[in-house]
């Protein structure tokens, strides 16, 4: 029964307006995108924005750092300027996150991984680091986070993993005040099966889904702050 997944993919909303980023003036020509309905449409045109300046500009890195802590209005202009600041005292550029990133992406391994992750943030922290292998490869990699994601799996993985138990399984997270490095193995099953729902829905649907389609399904299925959780139904799909 894929229509639940289409209901909820069509559902998504991530509304955004990076406009609003409290030093947006030092960095002229960017912070300019924005969202009235955060639809998938709109998000994936912000995605080929980063993907086509990216590799040259350290700017769109910092867009996506305010972008994916938008719904935090106190820590996204803090974590973006944090971020900022540990870039340009590392005198890390644009390429030297392009190729690390790119690194994972071809073998994503728990070290590549990590390697890419410390040019961003210190602490052991994975959620942001694991939006930009989701902007610069979206058919493979979804994103991850505290809330949605972690929650929706750890209160749906086993009818999911029960329908299909030959094919790629979620996992619980360990730390429950936040995803870490102890938590890769989670953010790589969750991947794995991300590719394998998207496969399954593609051939099920008229839509060509995406790694990161099956995640902003999941999204929007456990539903806001107010909802009740989940929020939508995601029908597990067997073979």
């Amino acid at each position: 029964m894929p229509h639940t997944w289409t209901q909820a993919l069509n559902a998504y909303s991530y509304r955004f307006d990076l406009r609003r980023f409290a030093d947006a003036e030092q960095y002229p020509g960017w912070f300019l995108c924005h969202s009235d309905d955060g639809s998938r449409d709109d998000t994936m045109k912000f995605e080929d924005h980063f993907r086509e300046h990216a590799r040259q500009n350290i700017e769109p890195w910092l867009e996506v750092v305010y972008w994916k802590m938008y719904i935090l209005p106190m820590a996204r202009d803090i974590l973006t300027r944090h971020v900022a600041e540990r870039l340009i005292e590392s005198h890390i550029t644009a390429n030297h996150l392009w190729v690390a990133c790119t690194r994972y992406l071809n073998d994503p391994t728990g070290q590549n991984f990590d390697d890419f992750r410390v040019f961003l943030i210190a602490g052991q922290q994975i959620a942001l680091a694991a939006t930009f292998p989701a902007f610069m490869c979206p058919d493979r990699y979804p994103m991850i986070d505290n809330v949605h994601v972690a929650q929706w799996i750890g209160h749906c993985m086993e009818g999911h993993n029960a329908v299909d138990p030959a094919g790629p399984q979620l996992v619980p997270h360990v730390h429950h005040g936040g995803l870490n490095m102890g938590d890769f193995e989670f953010m790589q099953a969750w991947m794995k099966w991300c590719r394998h729902i998207a496969g399954k829905l593609t051939r099920r649907t008229k839509v060509c889904w995406r790694a990161r389609d099956v995640e902003m399904a999941v999204f929007r299925a456990w539903g806001g702050r107010h909802d009740p959780h989940p929020a939508l139904p995601l029908n597990p799909l067997a073979l």
